[in-house]
């Protein structure tokens, strides 16, 4: 497995949606006499819960206020997460999961897949687990296997655009003007979800280790120790491209706050974004020595976090990276276009989003998968957000967060850790 943040398995995401899409109705429809069970099963005291979560880190870390919502509702339960392999470290390290159980879609072909996905079933069967939560928002495929467990309790989401069998004992609608993380607290049965805050989020667990591979990974790079440390992701998930501000736009960010503010400058991003951020890194021209690293592809998820941690800022497209420097309590900027921050906006005690929609904006759709379909050919959503008003937000966070320019670590909230 490949511990490196944002890392896609080989079997495309858009290849799996589609396969949903199309398998997805079939199969819900074959395991209709599924349904007639509740007729003849009993709730019964809840010791095994088993939370369903496949796509996202950032997805996953803003299901955290909802974990902590279970853990209340069922006190002395067992709380299990089926996630896909590539989150597994990222899981665990969160620290609110009992066990973190892996599924495999990395291929290479879809028999493969297919085998996967039914022995992981098989083993879910076995355990016997008395509720499942479904935290995806309308795949049929996470729907399939919450009813194949078996479980009495079911609980998901609802549309009345996109059947998923009706399998769910409890479902609550998908609220469009809600925060994921509100709607991911609802579905968990915390009085309709309540108003997500900074200290309700439970970030990654950073430790000596993932310290100690940052300074070799720092060092390996030539960054300098000398300014502020800015954090640049320009990417986003191959799920929707479109939420990239401009590269030119990043480069000069970066360009900016190197030569006018004496700034350190690091790129992030997966291995497989790295030529995208090497572009970045080439479009800011000729630098001071040690001023700017592009890390994309060289950083675990432990190092990652163990970054943002040290950042005076981070920028970053409406991506994982986001969500994930905002838990950490880094100052982050989030900047927005065919999505809006309402339902996707950084929670943290630092974090800001920068959104300047035209009317067509959000064309971002849950029930569409998140599939962009831009009429105007560019992004004129994220055009619109100039790099001047970027950095003006980049150098006054800079100023509120002196501390950080001493590289002075940051205080870890405490957290609720797995029974």
């Amino acid at each position: 497995m490949d511990d490196h943040v944002s890392t896609a398995p080989a079997m495309s995401m858009h290849a799996l949606q589609k396969a949903d899409k199309l398998l997805g109705p079939l199969a819900c429809a074959v395991l209709q006499p599924l349904r007639l069970t509740r007729l003849f099963k009993r709730e019964r005291e809840v010791e095994q819960v088993l939370l369903i979560k496949f796509w996202g880190v950032g997805s996953m870390q803003l299901l955290t206020p909802a974990v902590k919502s279970l853990r209340r509702r069922h006190p002395g339960a067992k709380l299990s997460l089926l996630t896909l392999s590539q989150n597994g470290e990222y899981a665990r390290g969160l620290g609110m999961f009992d066990d973190v159980l892996l599924l495999d879609v990395s291929g290479p072909g879809w028999s493969r897949v297919f085998g996967s996905i039914l022995r992981r079933i098989a083993s879910v069967r076995a355990r016997e687990f008395d509720a499942v939560y479904d935290f995806e928002f309308f795949t049929r495929f996470s729907a399939v296997i919450s009813v194949l467990t078996g479980a009495p309790i079911l609980a998901g989401f609802s549309s009345q655009s996109n059947w998923r069998g009706r399998f769910q004992t409890r479902s609550v609608p998908f609220n469009r003007y809600w925060h994921v993380a509100r709607n991911f607290r609802c579905l968990a049965g915390g009085e309709n979800g309540g108003e997500i805050a900074a200290e309700d989020l439970v970030p990654f667990a950073v430790r000596r280790e993932h310290e100690e591979e940052l300074e070799h990974v720092l060092e390996r790079a030539g960054l300098g120790s000398v300014g502020p440390l800015v954090v640049l992701n320009p990417n986003a998930g191959e799920l929707s491209l479109e939420r990239r501000w401009p590269q030119s736009h990043f480069a000069e960010l970066a360009r900016s706050l190197v030569l006018e503010h004496g700034a350190r400058v690091v790129l992030i991003g997966s291995r497989r974004e790295q030529p995208w951020t090497a572009e970045v890194a080439a479009l800011a021209g000729e630098l001071p020595d040690r001023a700017l690293a592009n890390l994309a592809g060289e950083l675990g998820i432990g190092a990652l976090h163990a970054l943002f941690r040290r950042a005076a800022v981070c920028v970053s497209n409406d991506s994982g990276p986001m969500h994930l420097a905002a838990a950490s309590g880094a100052p982050t900027l989030g900047l927005f276009g065919p999505e809006t921050p309402v339902m996707y906006g950084p929670i943290g005690p630092r974090a800001k989003a920068l959104y300047r929609p035209p009317a067509c904006s959000p064309c971002i759709n849950v029930h569409e998968n998140k599939v962009v379909s831009c009429f105007r050919g560019r992004p004129e959503c994220l055009l619109a957000i100039g790099v001047e008003e970027v950095r003006d937000e980049v150098v006054a966070l800079m100023r509120r967060e002196d501390l950080r320019m001493l590289d002075i670590p940051r205080h870890q909230p405490r957290r609720e850790t797995a029974r």
